[in-house]
This record gives C-alpha cells, structure tokens and sequence, in this order.
C-alpha cells in the first residue's frame, strides 16, 4: 500500500520524466530537421515540386512551429504521418513495434535476472568450490562480450554450424517469419540480449549473498535447524536482493538501448529496428515518435525500480 509520500514522490518522478522526454524529443527533432537532405530525396523531386511536398507536410515552417505542431497531435496519441511511406499513421505502426520489442525486453529480462540471480545464490552457497569457479567464470565472459558479439556467434552456431552437422533437426530461423516470432525464433535473442547483463547481477548477487550468510540471523536460523533451502531462500535471498535491485535501472536501460542492435541483427520488427530505417528514409516523424518512446520507457524503468525498493526493503519510504 503506497503512502502518502510515495504517491507524493511519483508525482515528481511523473512531471521530470515528461519535461525529460520533452526535452530529449525537442532535441531529436531539432537535430533531423536540420540534416542535409529531405524525406523526398528519393523521389527526386526539385524545384517548384519539392516546395509543394514540404509545405504539404509543414516541412518549410520554422523548427519551434513544426514541433509545437508536433506537440499538439502528440498530447491526443497523434503522433503525425510518415513521410517515407505517405499518409501511414504512425501511431499504430509505433504501439505494434513497441509490443514487439516489449516482448523481446521482457524475455531478455527474464534471462538476465533469472540467470544472473540463480548463478550468484549458487556460487555463494558453493563459495571456492568449482561451482563458484565455473559459475563466475561464465559471469566474466557475459559481461565482458559485447551482446551483438553474442549474436553474431549464436547465429554461426545454431544457424550454420548446427544446422550442417544435424542437417536441419537443430537450427535458428533468421530472420523472424511474422510479427511477433515463435519461441525458437525468440530464444536466440532474448539470450543474446540479456546475457551481456546477466554477469554483472551474477557477480553482485555473489558479494550480498556471502555478506548476508555471515550476519547473526543467518546462523540462528541454522541452529534452530532449518533446512539451508529455506535459509537460503527465504532469509537470505530477500535481504540481498536489496543491492541487486539498485542496478536492475541500468541494467532495464542496457536492454531497451541494446535491443536497437539485437532487432536489427536478427531482423525483429520492433522499435529498434525501424528506428535505424527512419534515420536512413529521412522519415523524421518516425524518428522523432520512435525517440520520444524511447526516452519515456526509460524514465519509467527508472521510476519502477525505485517502487521496486519499497517491495525488497520494507524499511526504505519516500
């Protein structure tokens, strides 16, 4: 149940985070408005042509009036047209991609704290053992391989290499076959995405894990004879999480950025991969509309970890 202050708290978290991606959407708009070239560029249309597309579109008005223009729309979901395919809306292009990388993120999340979680209670509880050893070892090497590293290799392996050697019955299909995959097709991508992360949570799960199983109550529990499953689980993991959840903000914001990379590899019809498209058609409504989303899903990743804190720790109140 949130308090009075929590909710006080959320609220100042709301109106930064809107003049944030007020901020960061001006910027960006200001900036692709100003690139050499236009979205017509294509078509090759010059002269008296060229100037009854741009003023079709609001193209010839001073920067500040096409993004108050831009502003407007926004504010009711509109988020404009594009100008490389013309007259497509694009706020239903962009909430269909953004479903599609929601669930590419949303794997890679799982993946990152389900591995990263369960490699570090592990290699606490089997400290100096060859389980720590393998465990950290395979913990170094996520984090210090670069997750479009990671991506390349695993379409080597499964897509070539395994498909080869098994002549079909194990492969990779690449690129996705409809909008939104299948498991296999998922899979390869949410591990290349969420492995890079997984070895920093690894590696600080490791050191809260050893601190907390050498505090008081941890022996207690040991001594009045419960099963180490249990101490493990439901004594230790809990306060130990507590410095986990302090990184999982950058780690959410590692997998939003990173997934740029990953779509475009993998050939995932989400927001980072039509990002990347519209920097190069020219289409800067796109551009803008994509970066605007951008810059919102990290404001409130941000906002949901700090929540997330209340729920570890019960003693932390805003």
């Amino acid at each position: 149940m949130f308090t009075r202050g929590t909710l006080l708290y959320i609220g100042q978290r709301l109106v930064l985070i809107a003049f944030t991606v007020l901020t960061v959407s001006f910027g960006v708009f200001a900036v692709v408005h100003s690139l050499p070239g236009n979205a017509f560029v294509s078509d090759r249309v010059h002269g008296r042509a060229l100037q009854i597309l741009l003023h079709e579109y609001g193209l010839d008005q001073p920067i500040p009036l096409q993004y108050w223009n831009f502003l407007k729309g926004a504010v009711h979901g509109d988020l404009g047209v594009s100008l490389y395919i013309r007259g497509l809306p694009i706020t239903p292009l962009v909430l269909r991609e953004l479903s599609v990388s929601a669930l590419l993120g949303g794997a890679a999340l799982i993946v990152t704290i389900g591995l990263g979680v369960t490699f570090g209670v592990l290699a606490a509880v089997r400290q100096n053992s060859w389980v720590d050893y393998l465990l950290t070892s395979i913990a170094v090497v996520g984090y210090s391989v670069p997750s479009f590293v990671i991506a390349s290799l695993g379409i080597l392996v499964f897509g070539q290499w395994l498909n080869n050697l098994t002549h079909g019955a194990l492969y990779y299909p690449e690129p996705w076959s409809g909008t939104y995959g299948t498991l296999a097709e998922l899979s390869l991508p949410a591990l290349a995405l969420g492995f890079y992360t997984s070895g920093q949570i690894t590696r600080i799960t490791r050191a809260a894990m050893l601190e907390v199983l050498k505090q008081d109550y941890i022996r207690t529990a040991r001594a009045k004879g419960l099963q180490s499953r249990v101490v493990v689980i439901r004594h230790a993991l809990r306060n130990a999480l507590v410095p986990v959840t302090s990184i999982l903000g950058p780690t959410v914001i590692g997998v939003i950025t990173g997934s740029v990379v990953i779509e475009n590899i993998f050939g995932i019809p989400g927001l980072g991969k039509e990002f990347v498209e519209s920097i190069f058609q020219h289409d800067y409504n796109v551009t803008v509309g994509v970066f605007t989303i951008y810059a919102a899903l990290i404001g409130v990743a941000n906002l949901a970890v700090d929540l997330v804190y209340v729920v570890v720790d019960p003693r932390i109140r805003y």
